[in-house]
């Protein structure tokens, strides 16, 4: 896969960890996000390269998702076992 990461100055095992990142956030905005949303639906990735790092964001159109909500029932569940 190329990409105009690939020219950065970053050691290649980090590249292919950012590039999996991209991915696996991408198949998770498809997959749970937009599960019941119209195919037209957008999601838009931002990549951002600084001196020292790269600044990922990826927007999509899905209901939020509250992670506290979701920690308390995790704890919940397991302090019932």
């Amino acid at each position: 896969m190329n990409s105009f990461l690939d020219p950065l100055p970053i050691p290649l095992v980090v590249l292919h960890q950012c590039k999996l990142a991209v991915i696996e956030g991408f198949t998770n905005a498809v997959r749970h996000a937009h599960k019941n949303l119209p195919l037209e639906t957008p999601i838009e990735i931002e990549i951002m390269v600084f001196n020292e790092h790269l600044e990922v964001k990826i927007w999509d159109w899905g209901e939020p998702f509250d992670i506290q909500a979701k920690l308390k029932e995790e704890l919940h569940q397991k302090s019932l076992y």
